[in-house]
């Protein structure tokens, strides 16, 4: 309740419309209840938000079951329904994500809320860096990202079931959480634990971590907006532009561009590799990159970029 009391008093105004990410499982049904309990007193439009994916044999049933949770509360409550496909690059996890994160980002309220706490946080920046991310992935998740609000994230799992317990909860129990062909799942079963018999804040301290990441890559987009000059941070982009920077800089440019575009960057060889085309290669040469969700290529001294239809 303190946790998301703050969270409302630091971004959300009395008669805003806030809708609450509702999977039914442990974290978010936390979230709910407490979301709701505060609510009426802070003066706000509370609704809640169920994502279908229809990937699970009980996906119908965890419907029935928000609903009438929602229905105790009195909250109102969206069912969304979204087709995962069975093969995509990003695999399964992330194609499921994404469609979650589109269809809550589709939603007409002033703020989403997310049910992340401290150990997602931990399992996201170890994911991440494990991936070979730079500082921009290894920063995780903020409390605040446009109208998204993670009120939780301060708060470990631990918490979360003593208030679930304590308010007599119940909640689902999704049974892909135990497939540890899911890294997240891996890393959260396996992984974390056995670190965390070694360094019993393991948790807290990859938090602390990604919070410190965060505010190097502001600085880092701070320093990419600075070398845009006097060109706006939209493509095609001069190719003097990266000839005039550092390697370093060239490519952190390149990261903030797609950044801001909500893309990630190539793994770092084949960023690598382009921004040196980018600063050497002739004018009769055009280096070109083409990744699932986008293009980027030279043309008539641009940098032109494309996502595709």
């Amino acid at each position: 309740m303190q946790a998301v009391a703050a969270c409302f008093a630091l971004h959300v105004r009395p008669g805003e419309a806030v809708t609450v990410g509702f999977s039914g499982g442990l974290d978010s049904s936390v979230l709910l209840h407490a979301a709701n309990r505060h609510a009426a007193h802070a003066g706000l439009r509370l609704s809640a938000i169920h994502v279908h994916h229809g990937l699970s044999s009980c996906a119908d049933d965890w419907v029935d079951s928000c609903r009438k949770v929602c229905e105790i509360l009195g909250v109102s409550i969206s069912v969304i329904r979204v087709e995962v496909p069975a093969r995509s690059y990003e695999g399964i996890e992330a194609a499921a994500r994404r469609l979650r994160h589109k269809a809550l980002a589709d939603q007409d309220a002033d703020w989403v809320l997310l049910a992340h706490h401290a150990d997602d946080q931990a399992e996201t920046v170890l994911h991440n860096l494990l991936r070979g991310t730079g500082v921009r992935g290894a920063a995780a998740m903020p409390e605040s990202s446009g109208r998204v609000l993670r009120p939780l994230l301060g708060l470990g799992r631990d918490v979360l079931v003593e208030y679930a317990t304590s308010h007599h909860l119940a909640w689902i129990e999704d049974e892909s959480n135990a497939d540890l062909r899911y890294t997240r799942n891996f890393l959260r079963r396996e992984i974390i634990p056995a670190m965390a018999a070694r360094f019993p804040r393991v948790g807290q301290q990859l938090a602390a971590a990604a919070r410190h990441f965060g505010e190097a890559d502001a600085l880092l987009d701070d320093l990419a907006a600075l070398d845009l000059g006097a060109c706006r941070p939209e493509f095609p982009l001069p190719l003097t532009l990266f000839r005039q920077l550092s390697d370093a800089r060239g490519r952190n440019l390149l990261r903030a561009m797609l950044g801001w575009h909500k893309l990630q960057p190539p793994d770092e060889r084949r960023l690598k590799e382009f921004s040196r085309q980018l600063r050497t290669a002739g004018t009769d040469r055009h280096p070109r990159l083409d990744l699932p969700r986008y293009s980027l290529w030279c043309e008539a001294g641009k940098l032109h970029f494309k996502t595709p239809d």
